[in-house]
């Protein structure tokens, strides 16, 4: 009689955390997450060696190609937009 009790006792914590694991997903499954669209986006990049680098950065369909070190961030030029843009623009 007791290992019937015992088998009951140990079936309905499994049926609780069963329905508790069903209600945070039902609570989750309506969460939504709405991240605004990334305008700056690092195209390439090529390493200088230590500490130094130069990188194609674009943002709002333009680029500009900067250099970096442990110290400093430059502009060196503004380059012509990406060609998708051009192609985008013409539709």
């Amino acid at each position: 009689m007791e290992k019937s009790t015992f088998s009951q006792s140990s079936e309905e914590p499994k049926s609780l955390a069963a329905s508790l694991l069903f209600r945070i997903r039902a609570a989750f499954s309506e969460v939504s997450i709405h991240r605004r669209p990334r305008r700056l986006k690092i195209c390439e990049t090529l390493s200088l060696g230590e500490k130094r680098l130069l990188a194609v950065i674009e943002c709002e369909n333009q680029r500009f190609l900067v250099a970096a070190t442990a110290q400093n961030i430059s502009l060196l030029q503004t380059l012509s937009a990406p060609k998708d843009a051009d192609e985008k623009s013409e539709l």
